[in-house]
């Protein structure tokens, strides 16, 4: 099977951000988690690079992007728990907003639901039932990508994904 070129970004991010998950070990899982997500950036601009040719109008957002991003490394649990949740919410406004065409879209909001899960555990900010680490965030990914769907169909965007021009 070959992979559109379109594809290889997302593709790459989801493999390489499941394996940074999977081999991180205890002691530098937060880390492990923030930077799945600082290579998920990457890949988000290498698959509008991809789209549209270099993106010189992102350079400013991915700049602060990788910034903050560092800078939740730095500050370790805590700085990764608000960086997904700025995560989170930052990608459910914008795919709400203005649809979801991207593979990277649907792949970002999962690596920050894994981080907050991680950071959440450590921190033990946690409780029995829907409030356990990964669940809660589980439901908010489960509904806002059910909007999303609605929102980029409703949009009529799904050319990139599905092959067609965007």
């Amino acid at each position: 099977m070959k992979i559109p070129i379109r594809y290889l970004p997302g593709v790459f991010a989801v493999v390489s951000g499941a394996l940074l998950l999977l081999l991180s070990r205890r002691k530098v899982a937060i880390p492990g988690a923030i930077l799945a997500t600082m290579l998920g950036l990457c890949c988000m601009e290498a698959e509008y690079w991809v789209a549209h040719g270099f993106p010189w109008s992102e350079i400013p957002f991915f700049a602060s992007a990788v910034l903050l991003t560092l800078t939740a490394l730095f500050l370790g649990v805590l700085g990764g728990a608000a960086l997904a949740i700025l995560g989170l919410g930052f990608f459910a406004y914008v795919n709400l907003r203005y649809g979801a065409p991207y593979l990277l879209d649907y792949v970002m909001p999962i690596l920050y639901g894994f981080t907050l899960a991680r950071c959440r555990r450590q921190l033990n900010w946690e409780h029995p039932g829907l409030l356990r680490a990964g669940w809660t965030e589980g439901l908010w990914i489960a509904l806002t990508y059910s909007f999303t769907v609605w929102r980029t169909s409703g949009l009529s965007k799904w050319g990139w994904i599905t092959g067609g021009p965007w």
